[in-house]
């Protein structure tokens, strides 16, 4: 059995989540990352990314939040985080993620994030079709994808960025989404 250490998901209106884990993972901008216990401490921005938390053995998480996931034990917990901190502290053994948004899976209205991911998906096709290749400033497009990270803090209102939003939110929700 992994030894458990304390996790929270804090957005600026409540505490999504805090409870006991043994694993938590997400995609920071540096990448994947999972932490254990005892981590040592990091700091990084997180990128709009499903965060999944392992529940710890014989604990259940503790939430203001119902339909959360985690009444069992031992179980998964998974939130969509579209952006924000994740700081890990190896004297408190803790890890908390302050996201400006996040949602549990269980939270996630499904139908909405379908509609949402659809109308996105239509007016990136609509940009694209009438799209000449260059970029804002005229010079060629470089090919170059910005990450969830950029997107989120420099481009948040860009369609691709809702697109994004949008998937992350159904792979949280457990649905399965083509990239």
């Amino acid at each position: 059995m992994a030894t458990p250490f304390h996790v929270e998901i804090v957005t600026p209106e409540r505490i999504l989540f805090a409870g006991e884990a043994e694993e938590v993972s997400m995609r920071t901008e540096e990448g994947e990352i999972a932490f254990l216990a005892h981590h040592e401490d990091f700091i990084g921005a997180i990128d709009m990314s499903v965060v999944r938390i392992t529940l710890a053995e014989g604990t259940a998480g503790s939430t203001p939040s119902p339909g959360h996931g985690g009444a069992e034990t031992g179980g998964e917990i998974r939130a969509a985080v579209l952006g924000g901190f994740v700081d890990v502290d190896q004297d408190a053994n803790s890890v908390r993620i302050l996201a400006g948004v996040a949602e549990l899976a269980g939270d996630i209205d499904v139908d909405r994030a379908r509609r949402a991911l659809e109308a996105a998906e239509s007016a990136v096709g609509a940009q694209t079709s009438t799209s000449t290749g260059t970029d804002t400033a005229g010079e060629p497009a470089s090919g170059a994808r910005p990450t969830g990270v950029m997107l989120a803090m420099l481009a948040p209102d860009s369609v691709e960025a809702a697109a994004r939003r949008a998937r992350i939110r159904l792979q949280a929700a457990g649905v399965s989404v083509t990239p």
